[in-house]
């Protein structure tokens, strides 16, 4: 009896110190990095958001930042989400493209999603890739089995997309982030729920963004040099669907990242932040992959490592219901 009555209490001074601690850690800074399986978590909205390729102060700082970068680890660049009752929010912040597009009015945004999250070899019916343009799109792609081919997205409503740095100087200026005070390239954008779940669901999902100025000839024709992806390294390449010029912007799907719509730190998903999350984040304190403890789940920077980052997080949305 002793014995039980002293792993209670155990139990519960190490849950209460980890709330503490991470209550007190809650303005270190923070950034997600990839391991396999990652996951952006969606948050619901608490601040609006104009989509008009602006940071603007406060607007994204309810979601949580992964970090994007290519095969070689350069041009890093970062990704949030959030969702609200019809549509889910992305920005897409790029320090490294300080320039205005010069092929197009516009620079190439992909962004994939798989409904099913049932990965694969090829994309399947299920699987959704869209490109932005300067303000609005209703087209895109669907996977055939094989490939890609371009459907009419317009079943599903517009996607709204913003980029600072059009060409020609029309549109949003180049503007600065948290993340840089030198002017470089911001995109913003509103898929519908239609294309991605509804809240609660988790879905494959992949994120490209290209810089047209390495475009080799000049004409959009072959693929830029210079991109930023997440996952990290998940092998994309710049360039377009199978079907217009032989290529595709993003790997298969089963290298594809999750993507979840939920409330952050809503570990058991019930819609709500409370002592039972804790507890679940408290159990797989310390552990990684590997470890018999891990709940990628908890795991809710991506950096494959349940720490006091993860626990801060829990304790900053602490009561949150959905």
């Amino acid at each position: 009896m002793q014995i039980k009555r002293f792993r209670k209490v155990t139990i519960v001074s190490v849950t209460t110190m980890l709330f503490i601690l991470t209550l007190l850690m809650s303005m270190l800074p923070f950034a997600a990095a990839y391991v396999p399986g990652a996951c952006v978590y969606a948050s619901s909205v608490g601040v609006p958001v104009t989509i008009d390729g602006v940071w603007s102060a406060g607007e994204w700082d309810d979601t949580l930042q992964y970090i994007m970068t290519n095969s070689t680890g350069g041009n890093v660049g970062y990704v949030r989400a959030k969702f609200n009752s019809t549509h889910l929010l992305i920005i897409i912040d790029s320090p490294w493209d300080t320039t205005n597009s010069t092929v197009y009015y516009h620079e190439n945004v992909w962004l994939a999603f798989d409904t099913l999250n049932d990965g694969g070899a090829n994309p399947q019916w299920d699987d959704y890739l869209v490109h932005s343009t300067t303000s609005w799109t209703s087209m895109g792609w669907m996977g055939s089995g094989n490939n890609w081919t371009q459907t009419w997205l317009g079943w599903a409503g517009t996607v709204a997309c913003v980029q600072a740095g059009e060409n020609f100087g029309w549109g949003t200026p180049l503007g600065a982030s948290p993340n840089s005070a030198t002017p470089h390239r911001i995109s913003e954008m509103a898929v519908p729920l239609a294309l991605v779940g509804s809240p609660g669901s988790t879905v494959g999902f992949y994120v490209q963004v290209d810089d047209d100025s390495t475009d080799p000839d000049g004409t959009g024709w072959l693929p830029s040099t210079a991109y930023s992806e997440w996952p990290p390294n998940a092998g994309g390449s710049p360039g377009w669907p199978a079907g217009w010029f032989g290529s595709a912007p993003c790997p298969a799907p089963n290298a594809w990242g999750n993507l979840k719509m939920m409330l952050i730190g809503d570990v058991n998903n019930d819609d709500k932040v409370d002592i039972f999350d804790l507890r679940i984040a408290a159990k797989a304190f310390g552990s990684t992959p590997s470890d018999p403890d891990w709940n990628p789940i908890v795991d809710l920077d991506n950096n494959g490592l349940i720490d006091v980052f993860d626990l801060r997080k829990i304790a900053k949305h602490y009561g949150e219901t959905a």
